[in-house]
């Protein structure tokens, strides 16, 4: 039996996908078993006419356990 948490992230990018990919990129780099993500609010920046979208995400991984010896 599996028990999942999810955290919150903010991921930014040139496209809405770009952002959601560099959310999930930058939380496998310290989190293992990922298994879904939400996305939660899309919404974005403009600085001398350059869009940059920001993604809320949630992302989903399943709890580890303890390896007994």
């Amino acid at each position: 039996m599996a028990v999942e948490k999810a955290i919150e992230l903010i991921g930014t990018g040139p496209t809405p996908q770009d952002a959601v990919q560099e959310a999930l990129d930058r939380a496998e780099l310290t989190l293992r078993g990922i298994t879904a993500f939400d996305v939660e609010h899309v919404g974005g920046t403009v600085e001398n006419g350059r869009i940059t979208y920001r993604v809320r995400v949630l992302v989903w991984f399943a709890l580890l356990e303890p390896i007994h010896g």
